[in-house]
């Protein structure tokens, strides 16, 4: 399957605010309450929303697409770093999402492989993310890609606190 990579922009809110909100939906609706669910959504996949995290410089949205639809979507951004991660300078992919239709299509291969590249462009040491402790799908995949467990946070989705695992490796 032939796909491109690009970075967002702000003409893009309303396509990730739809992509964020369905990828997240479908990895995570049958784990949890319905109405903890949608809270998360509003409160995190609304256009406006999108559009305000698009215009930040400490993030970077990667869309890839494969014959103009979306495919998938990596967000990095530059913050301090999470419990446990080390390095001078982290960096963090904040959502690494691909949408149900292109699993095993190497999007997500594709994605990572990306953010690592502007990682090290950008003069990083590490990258570093949180993954829920029960997305063994997802730790898998990070598992393959060298991260390892640094430390803990904890995610709410609505009024459910979660244990997310901190995964981080060095560039």
């Amino acid at each position: 399957m032939s796909f491109t990579l690009r970075f967002a922009t702000p003409a893009d809110a309303a396509l990730l605010a739809e992509l964020g909100a369905r990828t997240f939906r479908d990895a995570f609706a049958a784990d949890n309450r319905p109405e903890d669910l949608a809270a998360h959504l509003a409160s995190h996949y609304s256009p406006a929303l999108q559009e305000r995290e698009l215009r930040d410089p400490q993030r970077s949205f990667l869309l890839a697409e494969t014959a103009g639809v979306p495919a998938g979507f990596a967000l990095l951004q530059d913050i301090p770093p999470g419990p446990g991660v080390p390095g001078r300078r982290p960096l963090r992919i904040e959502r690494l999402y691909v949408d149900k239709p292109f699993h095993g299509t190497g999007v997500g291969a594709a994605l990572m492989g990306r953010c690592l590249d502007e990682a090290r462009a950008r003069g990083h040491d590490v990258i570093w993310l949180g993954v829920w402790e029960r997305n063994f799908r997802a730790r898998d995949f990070y598992t393959r890609w060298g991260f390892t467990e640094v430390g803990e946070t904890t995610f709410v989705i609505g009024g459910d606190a979660q244990r997310d695992l901190v995964l981080a490796r060095p560039l």
